[in-house]
């Protein structure tokens, strides 16, 4: 953004070497939020604005030649649906981004960095970055985070159709809990922003634990954003502890995607591996063992979003893959981080454990005004 400056003297001025301006607005950008698509995306462009949310921004740096990256990248080459609902989740959210971009940056990382402190993920999906919520919203248009909500599980997997899974689990230095030191931007309207902090720890840690600093004053002007990120990343710290890879065929994947989620069930033995199969649309099974109708299973139906199912495999509905439940079976939720092809032409999957309630909800966004001390400095 720009400022014009009329100085009314002419030998009383020696030195003028400071000066110090309010900005209400920066440059005027792409206005996703009141522009729309059609079904054979031709957007419909609302006047361009001043924006003070990422997902607009991230948006304008890409595909803007007079201001990003528009040359390189371009329109064709980002999600616009993903980003205006990204945009609509911010504004539900008042998580905003106030900041000043003075020098040349690395834009992939930039975005990657700072859609973090939105609680968004920086995705390319089909050949298209996208930001998406980390997060379940309450949807039917409320963009309004939701802690009670149950994440949408997109695939099952289990022994039988994975091959070569491998567990990674943090080590105790990076799963160490910290105290959260959260620095942001105290505005005043044609005055001087100061500084603040927050400090955020949680009541299953202990004042011994080591301080992390975050130093978001650069951009974020709202104490409530500083502490619901570095209530998150408490959280995340603590639950999250093992990464899982595995190779599938492409079948299986094909309503996956970076940033949904998917449950994994799998024998901790893996003496009856094969104890999983298909019900075909006649009803037959199809399995390694031959299995009884009283049997208990997981099932799941392809092409359907939706949290698995139990039942007996007489019961359970044609058309739907099932593995029998057994008591050392580990059946846990994952959140998709990335899905590449291997060399042997199957389809790799590698995805980072996301613990739920027995309610299904996240752990992760569970009992924030219960198990948190926040500090305001």
């Amino acid at each position: 953004a720009y400022a014009g400056l009329v100085v009314n003297s002419s030998k009383e001025w020696t030195n003028f070497s400071q000066l110090s301006a309010y900005f209400k607005q920066g440059i005027k950008i792409y206005d996703l939020i009141n522009s729309s698509i059609n079904n054979n995306d031709v957007i419909t462009w609302a006047p361009d604005a001043a924006s003070n949310l990422f997902p607009e921004i991230a948006y304008s740096l890409l595909t803007s030649s007079r201001i990003g990256a528009g040359e390189l990248v371009g329109a064709i080459s980002v999600d616009f649906r993903s980003m205006k609902d990204a945009a609509k989740f911010c504004q539900a959210n008042n998580f905003f981004w106030d900041g000043v971009i003075s020098s040349k940056l690395n834009l992939r990382d930039f975005i990657f960095e700072n859609a973090s402190y939105c609680l968004l993920d920086f995705t390319i999906i089909g050949g298209k970055f996208s930001l998406k919520p980390t997060v379940p919203i309450k949807g039917n248009g409320n963009f309004e985070i939701d802690k009670n909500g149950k994440p949408d599980i997109k695939c099952l997997f289990t022994d039988g159709n994975i091959n070569d899974l491998q567990v990674a689990f943090l080590s105790p230095e990076e799963r160490q809990l910290f105290r959260a030191v959260v620095l942001f931007r105290h505005e005043t309207v044609n005055g001087f922003p100061e500084t603040k902090s927050v400090l955020v720890q949680s009541t299953y840690g202990s004042v011994a634990d080591p301080i992390e600093t975050f130093d978001l004053s650069g951009f974020c002007t709202s104490e409530d954003q500083a502490i619901t990120f570095a209530k998150y990343a408490i959280n995340l710290r603590r639950l999250s502890d093992h990464g899982i890879t595995f190779k599938t065929a492409p079948q299986y994947v094909q309503y996956l995607s970076p940033g949904n989620y998917f449950r994994l069930v799998s024998e901790v033995t893996h003496t009856n591996r094969f104890r999983n199969g298909a019900k075909l649309e006649d009803g037959t099974i199809v399995s390694k063992d031959d299995l009884t109708g009283s049997e208990e299973v997981l099932y799941w139906k392809p092409g359907t979003e939706g949290n698995i199912q139990t039942s007996t495999l007489a019961q359970a509905p044609i058309g739907v893959l099932f593995t029998v439940k057994d008591t050392t079976t580990e059946n846990k939720v994952y959140k998709c981080e990335t899905i590449s092809y291997g060399e042997d032409g199957l389809i790799e999957v590698a995805g980072s454990y996301t613990p739920i309630e027995t309610n299904g909800t996240l752990s992760v966004l569970q009992n924030w005004d219960v198990h948190f001390d926040v500090k305001e400095n």
